[in-house]
């Protein structure tokens, strides 16, 4: 593939990313890094800084206009709390294990994303209730070392959240506002750790546009489909991302 082939799909992908996210609550990790990962468009760390801090900007705007205000405080602590340690963890792994780990790693978190979507996609039309305390602070945990390896904090705290008796907006604002502080803190893990490129600062300035379009694009014409589709769509992308994950660590 030429470069400029990359360069567009690499768009395309923050074009669908940013627009999913601004419309559920996640998902931008998720499209980019397991889509850019699976063609080989750029190397995973670099990927994932990008990621980091173009989420940032999802995050902020899809916020903006008072919709902070629907944030389900206690998930929003219970799951931050142990997940920003947590990611400075996952930053550490990232540069310390080598490609076979990594790999192993890679499978094994697919089948666990696997398994729960598929749970979760049968247990849809159950009543929702609210989950423990200890419940959060475990997805936190795993989704701070997935965030802080891959950029993809997505997957443990909107299984949680798309389990709560929350309405839509709710889970969307909950989940945004934790994604804005976990790029946050990624961001400033990896800057203050590691050597940042020109390249991988360009692909921030090239993406920039991209997402802010779009996620505006997102608040004036959402989804136009019911809470239950929604939840379905959610268990959905997350069933791919997993499946994707074990591709990658095969």
């Amino acid at each position: 593939m030429d470069i400029d082939g990359s360069s567009l799909l690499l768009l395309l992908f923050f074009a669908l990313g940013s627009y999913i996210q601004a419309t559920t609550g996640f998902a931008f990790g998720l499209i980019v890094v397991s889509s850019v990962s699976a063609l080989g468009l750029a190397p995973i760390e670099v990927t994932a800084f990008a990621v980091s801090v173009l989420s940032l900007i999802n995050a902020g705007l899809g916020l903006r206009g008072g919709d902070w205000r629907e944030i389900n405080r206690r998930a929003f602590v219970g799951f931050l709390v142990p997940c920003l340690p947590a990611i400075v963890v996952g930053v550490w792994l990232l540069e310390y294990l080598g490609d076979n780990a990594i790999g192993w790693l890679k499978f094994s978190l697919g089948v666990c994303i696997v398994v729960s979507s598929l749970i979760m996609m049968i247990q849809a039309h159950h009543e929702r209730q609210e989950s423990s305390t200890g419940a959060f602070a475990l997805s936190g945990v795993i989704g701070g070392v997935m965030g802080g390896m891959f950029a993809t904090f997505g997957p443990p705290i909107t299984f949680m959240m798309y389990r709560q008796p929350d309405a839509q907006s709710r889970i969307r604002a909950t989940l945004l506002g934790i994604f804005f502080c976990t790029a946050t803190l990624r961001v400033t893990s990896v800057s203050l750790t590691q050597e940042v490129d020109m390249a991988t600062w360009w692909l921030c300035v090239v993406g920039f546009p991209v997402v802010v379009a779009m996620t505006l694009i997102a608040k004036k014409f959402p989804l136009p489909i019911s809470s239950r589709t929604m939840r379905f769509l959610a268990f959905s992308l997350l069933l791919l991302s997993g499946a994707s994950l074990i591709w990658q660590g095969l």
